[in-house]
């Protein structure tokens, strides 16, 4: 399987039409900030986030 590389410019370059998109969508009326928020977010609005053996967890990241 051929692994595909990606240049940092070209991340860099989709990161500022995608935000230039956002914008426009902004100033148009298409979308509300909450709702652009809620689609870049990497973890919906609202979301409950628990971990299980927080200390633990803790303890096996940071040590004793």
């Amino acid at each position: 399987m051929k692994v595909k590389v990606v240049s940092f410019e070209r991340l860099q370059r989709d990161k500022r039409r995608a935000r230039l998109r956002d914008e426009r969508r902004l100033a148009n009326g298409e979308v509300t900030p909450e709702q652009l928020e809620e689609e870049n977010s990497l973890i919906p609005i609202g979301a409950k986030i628990t971990i299980p053996n927080f200390c633990q967890t803790l303890e096996r990241y940071y040590g004793k």
